[in-house]
């Protein structure tokens, strides 16, 4: 399924990653539903040369370097570059990957463009899933059937952005992006192998937005018009036959933070968007077919500042999924035409921020119609019945000493089906409790000490909507990473894992040679190892 594909992104180019917790329907659209990872990428500002080597489990190895720099004359660039390989903890699963991206600047008085191109190519081989037995057996192997199973990816994307400034209020930011992603692939099944298949997707995107600032009530009011314009070109070619699906998504939105005076705001805002879908098959479609849809949905929200430090805030917000070109369709044929999923998210919380830490309290509700999920059992992903989730999530950061930050992390799930012949199950693949716990210790200068504990609590089997098999275990986790820092060297070493625990952190139902449906597992590393060697130029 084409979901972002953050593995093409160069770690050494990113400059932070914002989580936006909860639906953003309005603001950022399509499949805005759990929750938006916002990745910012790196503005080149002055002369920077790095280079790390990284060693560790599994004949895993990882070079990355970078170089940038800024002109006085407001041109700047930035280069980054990635290699890593592995034989990875299962049988069958080696990696070889390369990244590369580009990007130059020009910055002058209220205007900014740039272009980025970047590509990628990663080449994996695929074990597949185990069942119980073969799990307890040797938790590392993978199926004979799968020997021949891989996966190669070439993804090519090119990024043009432009930012002026209109007046002292308005502003405008223009962005054209293309990706070319080439894949070769084979996916064996139980009863014998699948010969290898081409999949190519083209996608086009163009996000225009206004946004203007202007002084209101004691505040400054922030209103963003913008318009999401996306063209997808799929093709699939395998042994089983042929798949086209040419994707047209337009949006148009609107959304106003408004300030009533120094303490209470308004969030207000809609986006209207249409997704228009041209399907050839050798299934369903085989004659050729359209699946149309519009969709306008809205948020509106409440934050109260009684002081600097508390912020208090209550939020409706609509969202949507428009079902993905390779959703449609399957290897083994295609439905009828999936709908749209469509869904609203109500939040209530507070936070608090201080020099000495932050504590974050959010009470949500997430309503979902027509769920788009994967059914192992039918070999394609199918609209599931209203479902619901509703619970609790805490954070908390606080330095409790000058060299010692500390911080936690609690969800809360309530998720079940409510609706249909599945009415009261749970979700699958939605852990009820999860949590953290990370400590940052700096006993001397130059060296940072962490400590991490991660506990995901018992899931269902993806694909297990009747809830009849068996569940994931839950687990926890224990990382331990240290760096020093001198001269510009960095030396880091990490520790996953650190108390060997054997456990899966994903798995479903899927059918053995025989045709009968039974649990599987993704079994994850037990500890492994990472030594780092870097340095700043």
């Amino acid at each position: 399924i084409a979901t972002p594909d953050v593995t093409t992104l160069a770690m050494k180019n990113i400059e932070r990653i914002e989580i936006i917790e909860g639906s953003a329907g309005t603001l950022f659209g399509n499949q805005a539903v759990g929750g938006v990872i916002n990745i910012i990428t790196k503005r080149p500002q002055e002369f920077h040369a790095d280079m790390d080597v990284s060693v560790g489990s599994y004949d895993s190895r990882t070079l990355t370097t970078s170089v940038s720099d800024r002109f006085d004359n407001g041109i700047s660039y930035r280069f980054a570059a990635e290699a890593r390989a592995s034989d990875n903890y299962r049988d069958n699963n080696a990696l070889e990957y390369q990244n590369a991206v580009g990007r130059i600047d020009y910055e002058h008085t209220g205007s900014r463009v740039f272009g980025e191109i970047q590509y990628t190519n990663e080449d994996l081989e695929t074990p597949a899933a185990l069942f119980a037995e073969e799990l307890k057996e040797d938790r590392r192997q993978s199926a004979a059937v799968y020997a021949d199973d891989f996966q190669d990816t070439d993804t090519l994307v090119g990024r043009f952005g432009l930012s002026q400034d209109l007046s002292d209020i308005w502003s405008l930011d223009v962005e054209l992006a293309y990706r070319d992603v080439d894949r070769k692939f084979a996916n064996s099944f139980r009863s014998g192998p699948v010969p290898p298949a081409d999949q190519t997707r083209d996608v086009y995107t163009l996000t225009p937005r206004l946004i203007g600032t202007l002084p209101m009530n004691g505040g400054e009011a922030i209103f963003t018009f913008g318009a999401d314009l996306e063209k997808t070109d799929y093709h699939l070619r395998s042994s089983l036959g042929t798949q086209d699906v040419d994707q047209l998504i337009q949006a148009y939105y609107v959304q106003g933070v408004i300030p009533l005076n120094p303490k209470w705001s308004v969030t207000a805002g809609g986006r209207w968007a249409k997704v228009s879908n041209d399907i050839t098959d050798s299934f369903a479609f085989a004659g050729g077919g359209e699946l149309d849809d519009e969709v306008t949905v809205g948020t509106f929200g409440l934050t109260y500042r009684p002081e600097r430090s508390w912020r208090l805030f209550a939020r409706a917000d609509e969202n949507f999924r428009f079902a993905k070109v390779d959703e449609h369709t399957s290897v083994f044929g295609s439905t009828d035409g999936l709908n749209n999923q469509t869904g609203i998210s109500y939040e209530l919380g507070g936070e608090w921020s201080g020099d000495l830490g932050r504590v974050l309290l959010t009470a949500y509700r997430l309503e979902l119609d027509d769920e788009i999920s994967y059914d192992p059992a039918l070999f394609h992903n199918v609209n599931l019945d209203s479902t619901m989730r509703k619970g609790l999530i805490l954070e908390v950061w606080a330095k409790v000493h000058t060299d010692v930050d500390v911080g936690v992390y609690y969800s809360y799930v309530d998720s079940e089906t409510d609706s249909g012949s599945f009415a009261g199950n749970r979700i699958p693949l939605v852990a009820e409790h999860s949590a953290s716990l990370m400590v940052d210790y700096r006993p001397i200068p130059n060296l940072d000490l962490h400590a991490e504990l991660l506990y995901v609590g018992d899931q269902v089997l993806g694909g297990d909507f009747a809830n009849e098999f068996p569940e994931l275990d839950d687990y926890t986790l224990f990382t331990l990473s240290g760096e020093y820092r001198i001269n510009g060297w960095s030396f880091e070493a990490r520790v996953n894992n650190l108390f060997d625990r054997e456990y899966s952190e994903t798995g479903s139902t899927g059918y053995d040679a025989g045709f009968t449906l039974r649990d599987s597992y993704f079994p994850a590393p037990e500890r492994n190892f990472w030594l780092k060697v870097g340095y700043d130029f």
